[in-house]
């Protein structure tokens, strides 16, 4: 209760007519105490109102059953997502997660690493990491640390380490788009990006280049950067510029094109077509049904649990992964026949 002081497994030992040693294995599930002392003692911490700390525990056993989470924006719906699929898959196992927020603030980045070792936490996820991965890595030992898409690229190629880094393969998920727009007769295709991510935007904006020049020989539209304050006239500059394809950064980005091609006049897909990236849940239902890449990002999130697991089990991360991607083709790139 509130406001009393914790109840002691001396309490505890004196009550049951045990030892505290009898308490304590008793309380840990140890096969060598019968099921009837087991019982017996666990009625009597019930009944006294024990609650374990945990904190001396972990300081006995040198873990915490804690892991700690960090995601760029946990309001983001594919960040979201990898939190939900790493809490599933923590608490599966009675692991607890500490969820912080970077922000895409490397600063805040570093004080959530720090925050997580103070809370001695077993091990440790990072996504969208803008800082260096081997200093990382250094900083949190013992305790392994997984990278989940890293912000650290290199020449639009990721600086990925050789274990226990995980991302989805976004190359091959642009070659994808692209070759779906170029069959829907899409000839003079541009990238729409974002400032606040430079790795994952570079390597999206430098995979569709590629993609477009082997698809077509030629190489795409100028790229675009999106301005909230200026939206319908980035809009209408695409209108006026010929573009017929488009692929924004991600469909955050790729729904708020539909909403300023819909003002300035422009038909999706009929003038202009337009994908995303992510496949989060609103691509789905928005107005035209959105075309998108997705990510299997509560898989990823589960997946970097169990690295996490593996690496507390054996001392080793296991080999970095480039997970596969998939194409939701939907009505906002496939062209209508012509009205009659």
């Amino acid at each position: 209760m509130s406001g009393e002081r914790r109840i002691t497994l001396r309490e505890v030992a004196i009550a049951a007519g045990v030892s505290v040693a009898t308490v304590s294995r008793a309380l840990n599930d140890d096969p060598q105490i019968s099921l009837a002392t087991k019982e017996r003692v666990a009625a009597t911490a019930e009944a006294l109102g024990y609650v374990p700390d945990l904190a001396a525990r972990s300081l006995a056993v040198r873990a915490t059953k804690t892991f700690g989470l960090m995601v760029p924006d946990a309001m983001d719906p594919i960040h979201g997502t990898v939190v939900a699929g790493f809490e599933a898959a923590a608490q599966a196992v009675g692991y607890t997660v500490i969820v912080a927020n970077s922000h895409r603030d490397p600063a805040i980045e570093r004080r959530a690493v720090r925050e997580f070792r103070a809370h001695r936490a077993d091990g440790i996820a990072l996504m969208g990491s803008m800082l260096d991965l081997e200093a990382i890595s250094t900083m949190v030992r013992p305790s392994p640390v997984v990278f989940l898409n890293s912000e650290r690229l290199k020449g639009g190629r990721p600086m990925d380490l050789a274990l226990g880094c995980i991302r989805p393969d976004e190359i091959d998920g642009m070659r994808q788009v692209v070759e779906h727009l170029v069959a829907q007769g899409c000839r003079t295709m541009a990238f729409v990006g974002v400032d606040d991510r430079p790795g994952s935007n570079q390597m999206r904006e430098m995979a569709f280049d590629n993609s477009v020049r082997d698809c077509l020989g030629v190489p795409p539209h100028e790229p675009y950067r999106w301005n909230d304050d200026h939206r319908e006239r980035l809009a209408a500059a695409m209108r006026d510029d010929g573009v017929d394809g488009v692929v924004a950064y991600d469909d955050r980005l790729a729904l708020e094109l539909l909403d300023a091609f819909r003002t300035v006049g422009v038909a999706v897909p009929r003038d202009i077509a337009v994908a995303g990236f992510d496949d989060i849940p609103f691509a789905a239902i928005s107005n035209p049904r959105l075309t998108t890449v997705g990510q299997p990002a509560h898989e990823m999130g589960a997946l970097a649990v169990e690295v996490l697991l593996q690496a507390i089990s054996t001392g080793e991360l296991s080999p970095s992964r480039v997970l596969p991607i998939y194409l939701a083709v939907r009505e906002s790139t496939v062209r209508l026949p012509p009205e009659s």
